[in-house]
């Protein structure tokens, strides 16, 4: 008997466990060690894991469907950086309206520094899209359906996004659940909806790269594009929420209304 090719059938629900409590240990360690707190680090541990995990099943990384393969996929990635930045430009546009503010064009464009902010944001975005909405993500779609994928994934996203070697407040906690989460399900539907993670890497990125050039409060009056003019008594915080919340609504509705592109998804 060939013992080498006998590798242990863990069920998902465990491998996708593991994941998560490892990647979270990362964090945490990360948040102690800030020499450790980088983008390579994470993208390094998420590679790492579902290579193991992957060959496993016998699959290799490039089934998770983060490279281009034709135009279409090149269409859905462009795409979706539009989609993102009208998005977040449409969400500032309306908490600068509501809070009585006014934007006002900085002047002068350094475009090295834009080119640098969107090679950034690419990079930020692809890590994070490979890590959620990659092995995890894929892996609980294929065998516990859609609805389980994404409330699985909501958690260790919105813990993603929060300091974990500090204090936080159990409102905080449940604030970035449910911003993070909407942002969650949104990208998750990109993926069911196309197949590959090409649509939900750009529209993370445009979302990302519009919220680093347009201020929306007090805190970040002023980015490489804009200065933010704004009456501190007339802003409140409960104006940058409401028109995120419906605007993140908004897309994902519509975005669960577009057909298939790409059948290949089978749960």
């Amino acid at each position: 008997m060939n013992t080498r090719n006998i590798t242990p059938n863990f069920p998902i629900w465990l491998k996708v466990s593991c994941y998560f409590l490892i990647i979270i240990a990362a964090a945490y360690i990360a948040s102690i060690y800030p020499m450790l707190d980088s983008l390579f680090y994470y993208f390094a541990i998420a590679m790492l894991l579902s290579y193991i995990m992957l060959r496993q099943e016998r699959k290799s990384l490039f089934s998770l469907g983060f490279k281009p393969e034709n135009t279409k996929d090149w269409k859905h990635f462009f795409s979706g950086i539009g989609i993102g930045f009208l998005a977040l430009s449409l969400t500032a546009g309306i908490t600068i309206l509501l809070n009585k503010g006014s934007l006002q064009f900085s002047g002068k464009v350094d475009v090295v520094y834009i080119q640098v902010l969107i090679l950034i944001h690419f990079w930020s975005s692809f890590v994070q899209e490979f890590t959620y909405r990659g092995y995890p993500f894929q892996s609980m779609l294929k065998v516990y359906g859609p609805w389980t994928a994404q409330l699985v994934i909501i958690v260790p996203f919105a813990i993603m996004h929060l300091k974990l070697n500090t204090h936080i407040t159990l409102n905080q906690f449940l604030m970035t659940l449910l911003t993070t989460g909407l942002g969650s399900i949104l990208y998750g539907l990109c993926y069911i909806k196309t197949g590959k993670l090409l649509l939900s890497i750009g529209v993370h990125m445009g979302w990302n790269v519009a919220q680093a050039l347009i201020p929306r409060s007090p805190e970040q009056n002023k980015t490489a594009l804009f200065n933010l003019i704004q009456d501190p008594d007339s802003y409140k915080p409960i104006n940058v929420l409401i028109p995120y919340l419906v605007v993140a609504v908004v897309m994902i509705v519509t975005v669960s209304s577009w057909k298939p592109h790409v059948n290949k998804i089978k749960y």
